[in-house]
């Protein structure tokens, strides 16, 4: 009998457990750094004390289990807390009915969030403990993102079930599996089996390049009957039902050899004086005078991996800059007379907030859908960094209408005037999310083309940028 394979997936009290670990770490260390920021303080009140030594050998504020109950009154009204935590502190305990006045730190707008002065205060809790109360949020924070992250993948890579029917066999022969047949739809990921015109894989969650007709290769959205692009991923649509176009969908008339519409020759033995055929795996060299039209290079598998790269690289980079602040301003504040802790720290924490969001909003764009439009208007304008005019630079404005009617602009300065220069009115070009630049419709009269992924200039004769040595968008 087949031993049962062991899930490896987390129990799921195992896994709230962990998450109210966490969360209440975050509470903790944030109500400390609020409670020494904003709060306000008062005389309370000890009437439960008990200090145990549990190591005399621990380091400072290890030694002692310290238990205390207190009272303060704040708004006119009564508020009794508890707190238990590890000190050195070893007061008498306290007989029945016998109380300690001790200060109480408080948040005015929330009395119920308090500790003892001792506990909350930036003079007390020594730099330590102050930098170990801003790095405790900012670590359980990455431990909650890893675990969600982790539940999430284990959910995703559930092994796909795959059905198998045995054929029937004579007696002691092994039975035959029934192979897969030519019309099946499989996941090229995991092997699961998919039904007909499905956009992602159910089993994995792998997206499908669909190959059925009316059917988008590239998202797997439905198509308009005679759609050239795809209306959601703006992927040009390789048609291959007769009559059609497979350049740009128009339909064709009978016995033509040249489409009507982008001059791509129908015959491939005939000559044709427009753009050779391309292939997807390949990258031949092409001639100028075959490069008119969108490229569909942004969809290779080269290009995709490349943007995943930057993804990653743009993630990594954002949590470094917002942890900078978040360390280095408090940091400043204990090491700098001039500057109050209590202001350091939220200045970095702001500042590293800002951050964040700035760099949030720049992901996300990067997950927006491609557009297309056409340049409208080019302008330049003289501006000053300076109200009394010493310093000058020159701004250029590229104004490009979508065909969604939307008006996009790219503004550029000084010398940097790279597209203003490579544009230019009346061009059509496509925008691109995932590097943020541009690409041209037309450019068979071109003598330069720039590199989509590095944005550097490289001649028009080039497959591949000499810089960064990834395919041009041609």
């Amino acid at each position: 009998m087949a031993k049962k394979k062991n899930s490896k997936n987390i129990p799921l009290p195992i896994l709230i457990i962990i998450y109210a670990a966490l969360l209440y770490g975050i509470y903790v260390s944030l109500s400390t750094l609020t409670l020494a920021i904003w709060g306000e303080s008062v005389m309370g009140t000890v009437d439960r004390y008990g200090s145990q030594l549990v190591d005399s050998n621990a380091g400072p504020n290890r030694s002692r289990a310290v238990s205390k109950g207190y009272w303060f009154m704040a708004n006119g009204k009564e508020y009794r807390s508890h707190v238990i935590y590890q000190s050195d502190e070893a007061w008498p305990n306290l007989d029945e009915g016998e109380t300690r006045s001790e200060r109480i730190r408080y948040l005015p707008i929330f009395p119920y969030i308090n500790k003892p002065a001792m506990q909350s205060e930036f003079d007390e809790m020594g730099g330590v403990a102050i930098i170990y109360h801003i790095l405790v949020p900012i670590g359980c924070l990455f431990l909650l993102l890893l675990l969600t992250r982790t539940v999430k993948g284990e959910k995703k890579k559930k092994p796909a079930k795959r059905k198998r029917t045995a054929k029937s066999a004579p007696c002691g022969e092994p039975q035959i599996i029934e192979s897969r047949s030519g019309t099946d739809m499989f996941c090229t990921n995991c092997g699961n089996k998919l039904p007909e015109g499905a956009a992602f894989c159910s089993g994995c969650g792998t997206k499908i390049r669909a190959s059925a007709p009316g059917v988008c290769t590239a998202c797997g959205a439905k198509l308009p009957e005679g759609a050239a692009f795809c209306s959601d991923c703006g992927a040009k649509i390789q048609a291959s039902a007769p009559g059609v176009c497979t350049a740009c969908g128009a339909e064709l008339p009978d016995d033509a050899e040249f489409c009507i519409n982008c001059g791509k020759a129908v015959n491939l033995a005939a000559p044709g004086p427009m753009e050779p055929s391309r292939t997807v795996t390949s990258a031949p060299p092409q001639s100028s005078t075959g490069l008119i039209g969108f490229s569909d290079r942004f969809n290779h598998p080269e290009i995709l991996a490349i943007a995943q790269k930057n993804r990653k690289y743009s993630i990594g980079f954002m949590w470094i800059l917002t942890f900078v602040p978040l360390i280095g301003f408090p940091v400043a504040g204990l090491l700098m007379d001039d500057m109050p802790f209590g202001e350091a720290v939220v200045i970095g924490t702001v500042l590293s907030l800002v951050i964040l969001v700035i760099n949030l909003l720049a992901l996300r764009g990067a997950k927006k859908p491609m557009w297309e439009g056409v340049v409208v208007n080019k302008y330049s304008k003289e501006k000053y960094k300076h109200r009394d005019g010493s310093e000058t630079y020159t701004e250029f404005t590229t104004v490009i209408t979508t065909d969604a009617g939307k008006k996009k602009t790219i503004v550029e300065r000084d010398s940097r005037r790279h597209m203003y220069d490579y544009l230019s009115v009346g061009d059509r070009v496509r925008y691109h999310p995932k590097f943020s630049t541009y690409e041209k419709y037309d450019k068979s009269k071109d003598r330069i083309i720039y590199c989509n992924v590095c944005t550097k200039m490289n001649p028009i004769q080039n497959d591949r940028c000499k810089w960064c040595n990834n395919l041009l968008f041609k």
